[in-house]
């Protein structure tokens, strides 16, 4: 699932699923995906990388 929307202090997905930040394993940011135990496994939009260089994770 991703995160489609953060309102201080849940997480909403496009599962429309609401989860506590807390609850998340990560960095919780928009665009990123989560496995079912909620942990942030990537993102579909890279909002580190400026200018086209991104930082190497």
């Amino acid at each position: 699932m991703k995160i489609e929307f953060i309102n201080h202090p849940y997480v909403f997905t496009d599962a429309g699923t609401r989860h506590e930040i807390k609850e998340i394993k990560g960095t919780p940011r928009v665009g990123a995906i989560l496995d079912d135990n909620l942990n942030v496994l990537g993102s579909d939009m890279d909002t580190d990388c400026v200018s086209g260089v991104c930082p190497i994770k």
